[in-house]
């Protein structure tokens, strides 16, 4: 995060960047106040200061810059070339061209430290922003690590409990791995693919028929913690209908639509054209699954076992949970 006060081990020239940016007002009033301390040396020292009575100035340019910006930095360039003509005409006379020389060098030089100081400003801004943007990115991997190893171990565990042997263990764990590792993709962009719910959808069904899918909803974000949770759940479903529901069958179509009120998800599984459907006499394991997934994520789950088709309607919050 940006550093409120520079610390112990920060490089000297970070003190040059204030962590709150001068008013005009307060840089004009920096400048004039330095403008007075410099001039007060001059006539302290002026009897052993060679060159111009501007010379006295030069350090603290770099002073009224950093404390007070580019504008209060330009204002004591300002007071520098009045103090040295006002010198020049009344205490220490000098020709025409002498000074005109003498000012413009003074300037330019001036305004290189002025821009120096600035520059030197908004590299330590963009500094501090690159890591307060490094910082953010580094918590929401740990928050996302952690509710994904969360997920990985739960599937893990409700697969161990459903399967007899490793033979029957295998292929479902790795199943539902490969539904994370596209939700995954999808959310983080990659393949080219943008991370929306529709993209996610006919990624998770690509092996089905697409005659056989209605898909429709309007386009809908998912962040990296809806998706992953809804790609188990919709694997789940799917895995079910090619076994026992619309898709085991070749007149079986499913009907997938969604929409957003108040940022919730909702989110309709029809089937239809299938086996005829019975509710269960037990909850099984890929109802248990779904419900503990959505749930982990502050949704419900809610299965109608209707003669024509189960449908499952879905409920899951699009903003990030923690």
């Amino acid at each position: 995060m940006p550093r409120d006060v520079p610390g112990r081990e920060s490089p000297w020239w970070i003190y040059l960047a204030p962590r709150r940016r001068s008013s005009i007002l307060v840089g004009q009033l920096i400048a004039a106040g330095l403008a007075a301390v410099s001039a007060g040396i001059w006539f302290t020292l002026h009897s052993v200061l060679p060159g111009a009575p501007f010379n006295t100035f030069f350090p603290f340019i770099i002073v009224a810059a950093a404390l007070g910006g580019r504008s209060a930095g330009i204002a004591l360039l300002a007071w520098g070339v009045l103090f040295a003509i006002a010198v020049w005409l009344s205490i220490r006379p000098v020709g025409f061209w002498g000074g005109a020389i003498a000012s413009v060098v003074f300037v330019g030089l001036g305004s290189l430290t002025i821009a120096i100081v600035h520059a030197l400003q908004s590299l330590v801004a963009a500094l501090e922003r690159a890591e307060g943007q490094a910082d953010v990115m580094a918590r929401e991997m740990r928050h996302r690590v952690g509710n994904l190893m969360q997920l990985v171990q739960a599937i893990a565990q409700m697969t161990a409990r459903s399967s007899t042997d490793l033979t029957q263990f295998m292929p479902r764990f790795e199943g539902r791995l490969r539904a994370l590792a596209e939700a995954h993709q999808v959310s983080a962009g990659d393949r080219q693919l943008s991370g929306d719910l529709e993209t996610l959808l006919r990624v998770l069904l690509c092996a089905y028929d697409p005659e056989r899918l209605q898909i429709s909803g309007p386009k809908i974000m998912l962040n990296a913690d809806v998706a992953p949770r809804l790609a188990l759940v919709i694997h789940e479903l799917a895995t079910n209908a090619a076994k026992y529901g619309a898709l085991s069958v070749t007149t079986g179509i499913v009907k997938i639509n969604w929409q957003t009120v108040s940022d919730v998800l909702e989110l309709q599984w029809s089937e239809q054209g299938g086996p005829p459907v019975s509710a269960p006499v037990r909850t099984g394991f890929g109802s248990r699954l779904i419900a503990a997934t959505v749930a982990t994520g502050k949704g419900t789950a809610a299965f109608d076992y209707a003669a024509t088709g189960l449908s499952c309607r879905l409920q899951l919050p699009l903003q990030k949970t923690t």
